[in-house]
């Protein structure tokens, strides 16, 4: 019954993707359905098919909706490194060549502070944050890693725990940056 009643819930929030996303407690007045082609997980997810039509960085994309509106895609559990730091430029080729407009599985769990959809994305039933880690284009964003599931935490630092072992991608570099300082330091 309380599955239910978090669907009921958030059924009244979805006019969009992101609408979805806005806010995920109650709602008042009249309920709307989910645009088609989008379902509700199990564990109240937003789950939709969309076409990869751009990739911005080694962690973020931009997708073609069932809805045939744009979406913002930030990958969850990773954080690659920045377009102007080193293995930038080369963790967003290897994210392009995984993707190369490809028919994506989006699995949506909130929206970040910059209105990005914060999701799992699979293409061929790869986890792409999964590849672009074992990859060597980006490190498990352990400061979100609560909003994983266990078996996915685990997964990611076990990937980039290999992927440090292997020296693969920026794990070549004697003492890679991380992102989130890497931007700390461009705002000082």
């Amino acid at each position: 019954m309380k599955r239910l009643v978090q669907a009921a819930l958030m059924l009244g929030a979805a006019a969009s993707l992101t609408a979805c996303l806005d806010t995920l407690g109650p709602q008042t007045g009249s309920y709307k359905s989910l645009p088609k082609g989008v379902s509700i997980s199990e564990t109240n997810t937003l789950l939709a098919e969309a076409q990869i039509v751009h990739i911005a960085d080694g962690d973020t994309l931009t997708v073609l909706g069932p809805d045939k509106k744009t979406y913002k895609i930030r990958l969850q559990g990773i954080d690659a490194p920045e377009k102007k730091q080193a293995f930038g430029q080369a963790c967003k080729e290897s994210l392009m060549q995984m993707t190369d407009n490809q028919l994506a599985k989006v699995e949506a769990f909130k929206k970040d502070r910059y209105g990005r959809i914060v999701g799992k994305v699979r293409v061929k039933g790869k986890d792409l944050a999964l590849e672009q880690i074992k990859a060597g284009c980006g490190w498990h964003y352990t400061a979100y890693e609560k909003e994983q599931s266990t078996r996915d935490q685990k997964t990611y630092a076990k990937a980039e725990a290999q992927a440090r072992a292997a020296e693969r991608g920026l794990w070549q570099d004697a003492k890679p940056i991380a992102p989130w300082d890497f931007r700390r330091q461009q705002r000082n």
